[in-house]
């Protein structure tokens, strides 16, 4: 049986998702305490900012109890005493198929299509099989949810368009400009979104860039970072005039960019286009430089619409997504359920043999060794046919594995004894 428990931003805070977050230096020692307390030891942990959610495979307990046992064991591994289970969903076989795939294909993640849940699934699965803890089932789970996320990606349109404000506002640069390389960037901040837009900036035309922020050190850090020019915050207001595009993503409580130093700039570069980009919150640009004639501003609200434009664009990949995830689920299903039927495939198979290997012998005694080689062919030639008659009527009537009472009866009936 598989099944997975599993906690989220869809069911709680970043606060209580912190306390069950599983570092992957954390996640053998967890193992160890589930095999010694419940005897479960095939598992996958995926852990990210966004989720916790634990893969199993056991047929040992019956679903709702192995979940809880699951849970009570993180619980006791990272030493929580409040109870949180209203907060963990769980899913047992094919629910916890649907879940991996939709999760691999980025139609569970908070940004839709984004990209990076699929790494972190190979990360999560690499670890655990290295660390032998997962078994032919997991494997197998894990490698159709790489296939689902694939197929998603490529056969939809679910990574259309950018939903960031820093994919956004290069995106914008681009459609403002021809070409990038030739241009001049000033990104002011070096915090998280700046981070990103320069990581845009890279993968989209690469334009010479400088970087400058009240706090050198963080500015430094980042220029290092992305190769950038480093510009002391104190001189950026005469230097404005050097750059095509300027872009402002801070904390700050006032106006960083002013009217009267773009007004400046402007004297400077004789009236030559100049663009701005305010992605802070609140604005760090002066909405009056709007009034300058060669100057366009956009701000976060700008992009708001562009990102919520290309997220309804994304849901309707959804339908077609779920498709592309019951095939593959069905697929796994059906490949789950042909592996019950081996056991029941081998005793058929033996069982046969060894009544006619049994049964030879006794002809072999009285006739000739012509005789016995023609009976012993004939033999074999019914054995197979049989075999593979009964292989056959077996796969029909349980479903190919599926229906499991018919299965054991199948099991019981073929298990031929003196």
């Amino acid at each position: 049986m598989i099944g997975l428990i599993g906690i989220s931003y869809k069911t709680s805070t970043v606060e209580v998702r912190e306390q069950f977050s599983l570092a992957k230096e954390e996640i053998i020692s967890f193992s160890e305490l589930l095999q010694k307390e419940t005897g479960i030891s095939d598992l996958v942990v995926l852990s990210t900012c966004n989720r916790t959610e634990i893969y199993f495979s056991q047929d040992k307990y019956g679903f709702h109890l192995a979940a809880k046992l699951v849970y009570k064991t993180l619980k006791h591994f990272k030493r929580i005493e409040n109870k949180y289970w209203h907060t963990f969903y769980s899913y047992a076989d094919d629910d916890a198929v649907k879940h991996l795939f939709e999760v691999s294909s980025g139609i569970d993640s908070m940004i839709i299509g984004e990209d990076q849940i699929i790494g972190q699934i190979k990360e999560a699965y690499m670890l655990c099989t290295e660390a032998a803890l997962t078994d032919a089932v997991l494997m197998r789970l894990f490698q159709k949810s790489f296939e689902a996320g694939k197929r998603v990606r490529t056969e939809t349109r679910i990574k259309m368009g950018t939903t960031s404000v820093s994919g956004a506002a290069v995106q914008k640069c681009i459609n403002l400009f021809s070409d990038l390389s030739n241009k001049r960037v000033l990104m002011i901040g070096a915090g998280e979104t700046g981070s990103l837009v320069l990581q845009n900036f890279h993968k989209n035309g690469n334009p010479k860039i400088t970087v400058t922020n009240r706090t050198e050190e963080k500015a430094r850090k980042l220029s290092e970072k992305h190769n950038c020019t480093l510009l002391p915050f104190e001189q950026m207001p005469a230097h404005l005039f050097l750059y095509d595009i300027i872009i402002v993503a801070t904390g700050s409580k006032v106006p960083l960019v002013t009217r009267k130093m773009v007004e400046e700039s402007l004297k400077t570069r004789n009236n030559d286009q100049q663009v701005f980009i305010d992605i802070s919150v609140p604005r760090n640009i002066d909405k009056k430089i709007e009034e300058l004639a060669p100057v366009q501003l956009f701000t976060i609200d700008d992009f708001q619409k562009v990102i919520s434009t290309n997220m309804e664009k994304r849901k309707d990949s959804i339908d077609t997504a779920n498709e592309i995830i019951a095939e593959i689920s069905t697929e796994f299903s059906e490949w789950l359920a042909s592996r019950s039927l081996r056991p029941a495939i081998e005793t058929i198979t033996y069982n046969l043999q060894k009544v006619t290997k049994e049964e030879l012998s006794g002809y072999n005694k009285v006739n000739s060794e012509e005789i016995q080689l023609a009976i012993g062919e004939f033999s074999k030639h019914m054995a197979q046919k049989y075999t593979r008659l009964f292989i056959k009527n077996l796969k029909e009537m349980t479903a190919n594995g599926k229906k499991t009472e018919t299965l054991k009866l199948v099991n019981e009936l073929f298990s031929i004894s003196e």
